[in-house]
């Protein structure tokens, strides 16, 4: 071979190289989700204000292999040396009201009007090749007064122009959150890109809930595979033949929660929770104290939709009684997703 022709080969080579690598790297590394979870958001046209009755998020994530010096970081697991790791840091704030929201004294066997303020860091860590995946959450923060959820729901119910919570003023104390959660995933079975399910446990400990999960997910439509990391699931980069994505999930969760500090009270403040007395002014019979069922069944469903940069997502979830005599409960999400 003439040695014209042996560097053209060597120069198409790393041309063909260069080509796949800047194809490696135009896969999107960051991802900003907005997230809104409510009890108003409801398919079955059955809003209420009851329970978890609203949750808003805000989230960066970042995809990186890179060694990292941050203890958390290190050790959290990780699912081998192929992994795609995307770390993610969130601000999230949640509500609980009680059943009857017009009552100045909450009943003492209904959910206690509490609030969260909370920051989070996360590592999902997913390997294609071997489909499985690794969830870890740090979560540290605040409930009670200073959470402001008080002031949240009371403008949000301003502004919207519906009825006044009366009862902010017997919310549960002020008290500390730290949790840790790790959740185990592994795909059960596929059928090409067109479907997939995936198994998984969750396990979570700390001063705001402890107790565990299992759950599954089936995905049905256009999507990327699960496994190849959580800002692929929201976005398509260049280079590709098609960049949307559109569909279905469903996801049954059966949860065991040994204690939940904004429905039981705080670990540190619990036994000081003053419990509502009777409202002089209610006709009704008084009640007997709040029962928390341990066992709670979820259904989850929805649809993803996203092209490109940008993704939406919306998700019903319909779950079994948190508190006896609360009744069933259903939560709308809302989530955008933007990637780069």
């Amino acid at each position: 071979m003439k040695r014209g022709q042996i560097i053209l080969l060597l120069l198409l080579g790393i041309g063909i190289t260069e080509t796949g690598l800047t194809q490696q790297q135009a896969a999107y590394r960051h991802l900003l989700r907005a997230y809104e979870d409510n009890d108003i958001i409801n398919l079955p046209g059955e809003g209420t204000d009851r329970g978890y009755s609203n949750g808003t998020r805000l989230d960066y994530f970042l995809v990186s292999n890179k060694q990292t010096l941050f203890f958390l970081n290190r050790i959290m697991p990780k699912a081998g040396d192929s992994s795609v790791n995307t770390f993610g840091f969130s601000l999230m704030q949640v509500i609980y009201t009680p059943k009857n929201i017009l009552k100045r004294i909450p009943d003492r066997n209904d959910f206690a009007y509490a609030g969260g303020l909370f920051a989070t860091h996360s590592l999902l860590s997913a390997n294609a090749i071997k489909k499985y995946g690794w969830q870890t959450e740090v979560l540290l923060g605040v409930m009670g007064p200073p959470s402001l959820a008080k002031n949240a729901q009371l403008k949000a119910h301003q502004i919207v122009g519906i009825v006044k919570p009366n009862g902010w003023d017997h919310q549960l104390k002020t008290d500390l959150l730290l949790n840790v959660s790790v959740a185990g995933e592994k795909e059960l079975w596929h059928l090409g890109h067109f479907m997939e399910a995936v198994g998984g446990a969750r396990a979570f400990a700390g001063t705001a809930m402890n107790g565990f999960s299992l759950y599954a997910l089936i995905r049905l439509g256009k999507m990327t595979p699960y496994f190849k990391g959580y800002v692929s699931q929201f976005s398509a980069p260049p280079g590709r033949k098609s960049r949307w994505q559109v569909y279905g999930m469903v996801r049954p969760v059966v949860e065991y929660m040994l204690s939940h500090a904004l429905i039981d009270g705080g670990v540190f403040n619990r036994n000081n929770e003053p419990a509502p007395v009777p409202d002089p002014y209610a006709d009704e019979p008084v009640t007997g104290d709040r029962v928390r069922n341990r066992v709670v069944a979820k259904m989850g469903y929805g649809l993803v939709v996203s092209a490109g940069q940008v993704g939406i997502s919306f998700t019903q979830t319909t779950m079994t009684p948190v508190v006896k005599g609360t009744g069933r409960q259903e939560i709308g999400n809302i989530s955008l997703h933007f990637a780069w």
